[in-house]
């Protein structure tokens, strides 16, 4: 019976340091303004423009602090058929609203 106990602690302490570690280790990204949750926000913002039709997403990087930069291609209805042209949407978190902001968005002529 001794040899039984003895072997589930051997297996369960390992599995408890590794669910420890897991919980209290070192973030991977900075979790006041996640990459992955600018980027939704970025094509959100994007696909919200009822101007655009489809949209080819390109470059999507971390500008300085909480802001964020995405390029790609957009098709625009124009009114007279479709016109493919470079975007480029920057957003950025405000710590004081707690919320994520378009902070600029040009798109080519």
């Amino acid at each position: 019976m001794g040899a039984n106990i003895l072997k589930s602690v051997a297996f369960v302490v390992p599995i408890a340091g590794l669910a420890f570690l897991m919980a209290m280790g070192e973030p991977t990204e900075d979790e006041t303004c996640p990459g992955s949750i600018a980027f939704e926000k970025s094509r959100q913002l994007v696909e919200e423009r009822p101007d655009i039709v489809d949209v080819a997403w390109g470059n999507f990087r971390w500008v300085a602090d909480c802001r964020f930069s995405m390029a790609g291609y957009a098709d625009v209805d124009t009114g007279q058929g479709l016109d493919r042209r470079d975007f480029e949407l920057v957003v950025a978190f405000d710590p004081q609203l707690r919320r994520w902001q378009q902070v600029d968005f040009s798109i080519s002529q």
